[in-house]
């Protein structure tokens, strides 16, 4: 990794997709460099995160001959933010990530991606990612999973009693403040103590990132999310979920991961017909 080359590969393609709602989307997608690539890679990213903070990935993909397609999803990097506090973490239901993932791949995917596809998701990502193979069982060759959000560290709370407080916090109206102990704090904590990484050159180039392009901060959620994370997350780990899944899926978790829980990840692995 080279700090001062570490931009997006050139070659890369934009196009804006409008949602049903009128969310405007970023898309981007690189061809292989070589005229018989070895497929496509369909990189899907985590929360607060953005186009930007995988350029060493889509180079290192580049470099084995995959061709690489990604997005912003809504209320990140430069796509759409519904709220009038743009560092605001928001959704209303999962299901509005369900139909962005089908939209970039009915309009941008599907139509320009050699073959075969492959899915490479991270955190909320992989949750939205396993959704939509258990909706499309067919549509990738295999997949990858780091880290998939299937279950998140509410210390000190217990999860029942963060996952009520945040329901009753959108009945009540509150559905869109911040969750407790949350804030418009994006990325101004230091290196020591933080939950993301242990890599400190990577996690300085994320800040520097943010530092040169201050739209693609985000920062807390809201309990709006939180809660419509927590429905989602709960889906996942029904014990027929995973079964409706024929999709071949790599998982890699973190044991001293201190955001999503490892055992999730290991349950979810012996439900699934074909994962490891």
């Amino acid at each position: 990794m080279d700090d001062a080359v570490d931009a997006l590969p050139p070659g890369g393609r934009t196009e804006w997709l409008t949602a049903g709602d009128g969310t405007r989307l970023r898309t981007m997608r690189w061809d292989a460099v070589i005229e018989e690539p070895r497929g496509s890679v369909v990189l899907l990213n985590g929360r607060t995160e953005f186009i930007e903070k995988y350029c060493e990935v889509i180079r290192e993909l580049l470099e084995r001959r995959f061709a690489v397609f990604t997005l912003d999803w809504r209320g990140q990097g430069l796509s759409s933010r519904a709220l009038s506090d743009p560092l605001r973490g928001d959704v209303a239901d999962f299901a509005q990530f369900d139909e962005d993932l089908r939209l970039f791949m009915e309009r941008v995917v599907y139509p320009q991606a050699p073959r075969p596809l492959i899915a490479l998701a991270h955190s909320m990502g992989g949750n939205i990612l396993l959704r939509f193979l258990h909706r499309e069982p067919k549509a990738f060759s295999c997949s990858v999973l780091t880290a998939p959000m299937l279950a998140i560290k509410t210390a000190p709370f217990p999860a029942w009693f963060a996952r009520s407080v945040a329901r009753m916090q959108v009945m009540a109206g509150a559905g869109t403040a911040y969750i407790w102990g949350g804030g418009p704090d994006a990325w101004t904590h230091p290196f020591e103590g933080n939950v993301v990484t242990t890599d400190r050159r990577r996690y300085a180039r994320a800040e520097a990132l943010l530092r040169a392009q201050p739209a693609l901060r985000l920062a807390s959620p809201s309990f709006r999310w939180l809660s419509a994370a927590f429905d989602s997350m709960a889906w996942t780990r029904q014990a027929d979920f995973a079964g409706a899944i024929e999709t071949p899926v790599l998982l890699v978790g973190a044991a001293r991961d201190k955001i999503v829980h490892p055992g999730a990840d290991m349950r979810l692995i012996r439900r699934l017909k074909k994962g490891t």
